[in-house]
């Protein structure tokens, strides 16, 4: 990479666009998100990796003369050449050999044992993603704040692939308005008329698209246990299972699954004139949702996509992240030490001035003094694909007297 992109420019492109009213603006928030939320320096939430260990520590036979069904399940990954598995692996596989099991067994196991991992996991992954956010400012705080204070023309969008509820809770806190596709109260349910037909609803509400599910959403089963509805509950009561799908894998092929219908989003919003989409904490491990993304942005050349990484752009777990940005003129892509721009890979350079107000010397760090070689354009990093430096450029996009409420 031998020329440079400009830091400065890259940073009011994406503030100028996340303020133009009549651009219909969307976030994708990913697993990294959560980890900017750090509680006596540990991550207030586990990302993937960190949550597959946990479940493994759980769920592992302390007798290695008795493995459990969990120990046989990472044995199949070990013989299929796969033992550095995440738990949406797991579950992936666990749910493709429960459409196919029937009577009898697949791979030694049988329809209830499937059954009972698949709701363990799930328990797991449900008890493990409750946390509250902390009172002091976070970028879930930052994110509801921006959202309500701005007069726009379209309703925001909020894609995420995570099951957690720290945005309802950041939302909540800060009465912004929003709508996740549930209708009701004490026990909402999913309500697709509703949802495709969202834009009746006010601007002013924000849409929130959990793609991979939540902790509290319910699949009510019938007596053959084939789902019937899905139900929003802080509680789960017999003929429930918990509605988390990493797997990509639906109960049945019904246009009322979430999933389909929370994908339709996505796509509408990718084709919808002058749409911008901002992406952090999520590193283009998931085809399917790159599958839309690059599909969007090729149909419909008004959209942009702003691809926020955290790390170095050489990191392998980018290396999707950097073949689309390659492949596709409209996704920019923002590392920590470089960028792709209309296909064009380089490191970043910084003008010695800046009109970013005080926020932008916290998301550039200079890496060398000014010289006469390098004519004034200093070698950086950026860090805007930290979403608590993220948070920063929404905050610094609202009034001053726009504050957070405090819950003490």
């Amino acid at each position: 990479m031998e020329d440079y992109h400009d830091a400065n420019r890259q940073i009011e492109y994406i503030r100028q666009s996340l303020a133009q009213d009549r651009n219909h603006t969307g976030f994708l928030l990913g697993a990294g998100c959560p980890l900017s939320i750090r509680i006596d320096g540990a991550p207030l939430l586990p990302d993937i990796a960190g949550l597959t260990a946990e479940i493994k520590a759980k769920m592992a036979s302390k007798d290695a003369a008795k493995p459990s069904a969990y120990d046989r399940l990472c044995k199949l990954f070990a013989e299929d050449g796969l033992p550095n598995f995440t738990i949406e692996d797991a579950l992936s596989m666990i749910r493709a050999m429960q459409q196919v099991v029937g009577k009898g067994e697949v791979r030694s196991f049988s329809s209830k044992e499937l059954d009972d991992l698949d709701v363990s996991v799930c328990s797991i992954i449900a008890n493990r993603m409750t946390a509250s956010l902390p009172n002091t400012k976070n970028a879930y705080h930052d994110l509801a704040i921006w959202a309500r204070s701005l007069s726009r023309e379209h309703p925001v969008h909020i894609f995420t692939t995570n099951y957690d509820m720290l945005i309802e809770e950041a939302f909540e806190e800060q009465g912004a308005p929003y709508f996740d596709g549930f209708t009701g109260s004490k026990k909402a349910f999913f309500d697709l008329n509703t949802v495709e037909e969202e834009g009746l609803i006010l601007a002013r509400w924000t849409r929130l698209w959990k793609i991979h599910g939540s902790i509290n959403w319910r699949a009510e089963l019938d007596s053959n246990g084939k789902m019937k509805a899905v139900v929003r509950s802080d509680t789960i009561v017999d003929g429930q299972k918990y509605l988390i799908y990493p797997s990509h894998l639906k109960y049945d092929q019904s246009r009322k699954m979430p999933y389909l219908a929370l994908m339709d989003r996505m796509r509408a919003f990718l084709l919808s004139h002058n749409s911008i989409l901002v992406t952090s904490g999520y590193s283009f491990g998931d085809e399917h949702i790159n599958d839309q993304i690059i599909s969007g942005l090729q149909n419909n050349p008004s959209a942009i996509v702003y691809a926020l990484l955290h790390e170095n752009l050489d990191t392998p777990a980018y290396s999707k992240a950097v073949d689309c940005g390659m492949t596709t003129p409209n996704l920019v892509v923002i590392a920590k030490d470089a960028g792709i721009i209309g296909r064009k890979r380089a490191y970043w350079r910084l003008r010695e001035t800046s009109e970013f107000d005080g926020t932008f010397e916290e998301l550039v760090k200079c890496l060398e003094e000014a010289t006469d070689e390098n004519e004034g354009r200093l070698k950086c990093e950026v860090s805007v694909g930290d979403f608590a430096k993220l948070g920063l450029v929404l905050r610094s996009m609202c009034r001053p007297d726009v504050g957070v409420k405090s819950n003490e």
